[in-house]
């Protein structure tokens, strides 16, 4: 891996399980952190679009609350994150041997204003059919604090319970909530360059950003074998094998360009 670092996939794959999540601190290159830094600077000088043109779920705020999405084709210092030896290490070591890219997306909170918090949810409920559980990997690109709007996760095992429970939308917050309970969850802090991977059924939410900073992340999906819908027959998203980074995972993203939600 670049510049050294190393990850304990051992580690990582047993607390994914047992808890439902893992951190790795410290886990980009100081390379690959400045590049997604610099890129999602570069999408945030366009104009806030909540739902792509009516192609994604309507679940952005405008400034307060920006998804910048499935921009990597567009970008190769992105698919090269995606695709490289990062998170190809992170995907296998949690997802088995074979893993796919699914979904990616900026998420960036605005400054001081309470429309930047995302209620409690799992990922997966957003797909809208049955599907197996994928993996999120969330990236810090800023030190995230619980000021500035961190993640909060409800560990589960997974060997135990990797369901989804039902979702209610929220029209005021342009969300599904899946949990109103009084459990706030563990803080996912932590500087810069930190990795949080979760189950695509792992309960998390974030809170709003009270620092007058903008609060950048990264989100990288991943799943086992492609997310096909099964009414209409049609690939979700993408299914780019990684570890293609340096061996045309460009053409290979471009084939499984796909309508999506």
């Amino acid at each position: 891996m670049e510049d050294g670092k190393i990850m304990n996939t051992n580690d990582l794959h047993s607390d994914f399980r047992r808890r439902g999540y893992c951190v790795a601190v410290d886990a980009l290159s100081a390379s690959d952190l400045a590049d997604l830094q610099a890129v999602c600077d570069e999408l945030l000088e366009e104009e806030p679009d909540d739902n792509g043109g009516g192609r994604y779920h309507d679940i952005g705020r405008g400034e307060a609350r920006r998804f910048l999405r499935h921009r990597h084709l567009d970008h190769p210092r992105l698919e090269r994150f995606l695709l490289g030896d990062t998170m190809t290490e992170v995907a296998t070591a949690l997802l088995g041997p074979t893993a796919v890219l699914f979904n990616e997306q900026f998420v960036v909170k605005g400054t001081e204003t309470e429309a930047s918090s995302f209620a409690w949810h799992q990922d997966g409920a957003y797909v809208g059919f049955d599907h197996e559980p994928y993996l999120t990997v969330w990236v810090a690109l800023d030190d995230t604090t619980e000021e500035n709007g961190c993640v909060y996760v409800l560990p589960r095992n997974l060997d135990e319970d990797s369901s989804l429970v039902e979702h209610r939308w929220n029209a005021d917050g342009k969300e599904k909530v899946g949990y109103d309970g009084a459990e706030p969850g563990v803080p996912m802090t932590g500087k810069a360059g930190t990795v949080v991977a979760f189950s695509s059924t792992t309960l998390h939410r974030s809170g709003q950003n009270r620092t007058g900073r903008r609060r950048r992340a990264y989100i990288c999906q991943y799943s086992r074998t492609p997310i096909v819908d099964p009414a209409s027959g049609k690939l979700r998203n993408f299914a780019t094998p990684v570890g293609r980074a340096s061996t045309g995972g460009a053409e290979t993203a471009t084939q499984a360009r796909a309508p999506t939600s």
